[in-house]
């Protein structure tokens, strides 16, 4: 009985997040906006303000599936060969923001909660920007397969390898132990190690195995066994410290020259993406606000979040231009930085666990991704309608 009202709860909140999420996703394009701003807005109204909707495991598993599948498409939609050009310059302007979005969160950390524990946590949250949320609204607008495209991707994967290394070390720090310099080397080259595996040798062996399962005529088959390579790729990341969404991001990537990729996997992914997983996703990432708490330390937050947007635009964007990026491009990769998501979240999940940050830190840091989220489509509206020219990227 008891398991029955659970699955009922389950399919009542999951009703209720889809149907809001398109509802308030449809005003949001109306509104010259990206559907996400009104899937997040939709998941504020049906958490926190009327309580319909509340944070769950179960909850948790449909949005991870919606990631999973939006970051597949992206990388479904990126070529390799054109990215490779670009990995000196991502993984440059990666280093260079992430240096200094961490120094900026650790100098404001110490300086409002008057803790170096905390600001070097806080300073870690920074890190990484999140690949979806950016790379979602650079497809809608077609930016993706641009020259700013191509660094962003390289600049999103190295920020994951950083992300990785520095939740490595807080692991470390919140045990009273540091990790040994060969025990980061070795992470960080079994990452990398991982990541080239995938997208050279995994992509010729999944061609291959796509190729030779086309031969079957079998489109259900072939589609379930799209999705079982995804899940796959998603756990072997997962067990060389890469977060799952990495992994699907890599397995698009691995498909993206196959020759059915069109026709079979792109729209049938889409559909089930767009439909259904995705849109919970970004509606679920908005149930952990507390509006109470929020107004009482908005003044806190706001303080972090526009040091966390500025460290960003400066340490990525502003340094685009020595690489010859145009005003524009500066502009994109800039505001592509600002949203940080999934590692921040988890960091902020280990740290609290830890006992390194308090409940009301926590709170506000969640706060703080979830807002960066938001600003980002609305930069981006407004950046098109400053410049609505795209062959400047």
């Amino acid at each position: 009985m008891a398991a029955e009202i659970a699955l009922g709860v389950l399919l009542l909140e999951l009703g209720v997040i889809l149907l809001f999420a398109k509802i308030f996703g449809i005003i949001a394009r109306k509104l010259k906006t990206s559907a996400l701003v009104g899937e997040i807005i939709a998941g504020i109204l049906a958490g926190p303000v009327l309580g319909i909707v509340h944070p769950s495991v179960s909850l948790e598993f449909f949005s991870l599936l919606g990631i999973m599948l939006l970051v597949f498409l992206i990388g479904l939609e990126t070529n390799f060969k054109e990215v490779k050009e670009s990995i000196y310059i991502g993984s440059s302007l990666a280093v260079t923001g992430s240096v200094l979005t961490f120094f900026g969160g650790l100098l404001v950390g110490t300086l409002l909660f008057n803790s170096i524990q905390t600001g070097i946590v806080i300073g870690v949250i920074m890190i990484s920007t999140s690949t979806a949320i950016p790379m979602r609204i650079m497809m809608e607008k077609n930016q993706h397969r641009t020259r700013t495209g191509h660094a962003f991707i390289t600049m999103a994967l190295a920020d994951d390898v950083i992300a990785i290394m520095a939740l490595s070390l807080l692991v470390g720090l919140s045990s009273g132990t540091f990790l040994a310099f060969s025990n980061i080397g070795t992470l960080f080259f079994t990452v990398l190690g991982f990541i080239l595996l995938v997208l050279t040798f995994g992509s010729k062996v999944i061609g291959q195995f796509i190729k030779a399962l086309h031969l079957a005529k079998d489109e259900q088959t072939f589609f379930s066994i799209t999705l079982a390579i995804i899940m796959a790729i998603t756990f072997l990341s997962e067990k060389v410290g890469l977060a799952a969404i990495t992994g699907a991001f890599l397995a698009g990537i691995a498909m993206s020259s196959i020759s059915h990729r069109d026709e079979l996997i792109a729209p049938k992914i889409s559909t089930l993406g767009y439909s259904l997983f995705v849109p919970i996703f970004f509606a679920y990432s908005a149930l952990f606000l507390d509006p109470s708490a929020l107004l009482s330390s908005l003044g806190v937050i706001l303080i972090i979040l526009a040091v966390g947007i500025a460290t960003k635009a400066v340490g990525s964007g502003f340094f685009a231009r020595f690489f010859g990026f145009s005003s524009k491009s500066q502009r994109i990769i800039a505001i592509g930085m600002i949203p940080r998501g999934e590692y921040g979240i988890v960091i902020s999940q280990v740290a609290l666990a830890a006992g390194m940050l308090t409940k009301d830190v926590y709170t506000i840091m969640i706060a703080f991704i979830v807002l960066t989220v938001i600003l980002t489509s609305m930069f981006f509206s407004l950046e098109e309608r400053f410049d609505p020219d795209n062959s400047k990227l």
